[in-house]
């Protein structure tokens, strides 16, 4: 009624409550986004000093040259995660997983080459997962702030895995291939069943015997004329 009334004024409110719903929904992330910081700030908590560890343990420049830039890219993302955790009351976890913890267990137990390879192996398998989680945030997320996050984080990774891939360490046994092809697994979608292959088969035989009896039903009428 307002806005009919007074046009200008119309305008000046539905503007005000446009704004208002865009500051809510800055100020509002979902369970995808606070999964999405817990995960990157475990990724922090192990690559952080595996990094460090490789710019003191690497034997080639390529490997310590991988190694700092983890350790300078994940301490800023570290700074980030807090910022955003504090922002959006999302208590972060303050050690690594399980399962961080043998992989640092098992790097740190390595010395010369052993340590090069066994560096690169578990650390581009482990960007390679979490490569597809952020590619899954940027796409999901609804909250500006957490999809400028993510973007910046797509950045880095794409980064890490490539100077991995560049020692000439990477397994493509183990560290370029292993993780994708465990959560591909994951998928049922990316898998073909036995009912799958039933109602393949069933089509095929159905278009195969539409096809032939077309065939004779046209050579018989050609026979015919």
């Amino acid at each position: 009624m307002l806005g009919a009334a007074f046009p200008a004024a119309g305008v000046a409110f539905a503007s005000q409550n446009s704004e208002a719903a865009q500051a809510k929904k800055a100020d509002t992330i979902d369970a995808r986004d606070r999964e999405f910081l817990t995960l990157i700030r475990f990724a922090n908590l192990w690559e952080i000093p595996m990094g460090k560890m490789a710019t003191e343990r690497g034997t080639t420049q390529a490997v310590k040259d991988a190694g700092q830039t983890m350790l300078n890219d994940h301490t800023k993302l570290n700074t980030v995660v807090k910022q955003l955790a504090d922002k959006y009351g999302v208590q972060l976890p303050d050690k690594p997983t399980s399962s961080q913890q043998g992989w640092i267990a098992e790097i740190s137990g390595k010395q010369g080459r052993d340590f090069d390879k066994t560096f690169a192996d578990r650390l581009r398998a482990a960007h390679g997962t979490v490569f597809g989680v952020v590619a899954e945030e940027r796409a999901g997320t609804r909250n500006d702030v957490m999809r400028d996050f993510a973007t910046q984080a797509n950045t880095i990774v794409l980064r890490h895995m490539t100077l991995l891939e560049k020692t000439g360490y990477v397994s493509a046994d183990h560290g370029e291939f292993a993780e994708a092809s465990a959560r591909s697994a994951a998928y049922p979608e990316n898998q073909l069943g036995s009912s799958d292959l039933l109602v393949g088969g069933v089509i095929f035989l159905v278009v195969g015997f539409g096809t032939v009896l077309g065939v004779r039903t046209l050579s018989a009428r050609g026979a015919a004329k």
